[in-house]
């Protein structure tokens, strides 16, 4: 597998909760969310938070990240760097069990949950004012975990190759055509030269 990992999708501005949906009321339902930014590439779901002043280095690499988001590609060594501050993390596409788009009090939000470890297992999301957005991301996760599952179980990707085909029929000792196998006798039969080998 390649270090090079290839940015799918990403937006700014995303709240994210460790629960099944975000809370309707208190300070985490409004100014006070998490908010950071959501990065889908072909091997993984990565939410990196914007946090406070205690974070700005994150995103001084953030910036990078951002430059390098419009060739498309990123480093796993850049991703690895980010997903390090306070509230940031990523989940291998493999790990993610489900993807769905909800509603909540009218607000939309996508809801996706995993089994990977160190986790929560059910992370929400909200996508800018919460109207938007959120089937584009599901289909695009659903996408991505697709294509990874397909690059998991090909040949290439350390699977044994398979069976060589069965074995021909043998040859006959005297004049090197094929032999029939006669159930009957239980014995090698040479037609052309009509005698048991």
């Amino acid at each position: 597998m390649s270090d090079a990992e290839v940015i799918l999708r990403q937006e700014a501005g995303v709240k994210a909760y460790d629960s099944d949906s975000p809370p309707t009321v208190g300070l985490r339902a409004g100014a006070f969310a998490e908010v950071g930014t959501m990065i889908l590439t072909n091997r993984r779901l990565v939410y990196v938070s914007k946090g406070g002043a205690s974070r700005s280095a994150a995103w001084v690499l953030g910036g990078a990240l951002a430059a390098r988001a419009v060739e498309k590609s990123v480093s796993k060594a850049d991703i690895d760097d980010l997903v390090t501050s306070e509230g940031s993390y990523a989940v291998p596409l493999q790990e993610i069990t489900s993807v769905e788009a909800a509603r909540k009090m009218g607000s939309a939000f996508l809801r996706v949950g995993n089994r990977s470890a160190g986790q929560k297992p059910v992370h929400s999301y909200i996508f800018g004012s919460g109207w938007s957005k959120n089937e584009d991301w599901v289909a695009a996760i659903n996408q991505a975990i697709a294509a990874e599952r397909s690059f998991q179980a090909s040949p290439a990707a350390g699977l044994p190759p398979p069976p060589p085909p069965a074995p021909s029929a043998p040859m006959c000792p005297s004049c090197v055509n094929p032999l029939t196998y006669i159930p009957q006798y239980q014995r090698w039969y040479c037609y052309k030269e009509q005698k048991y080998v």
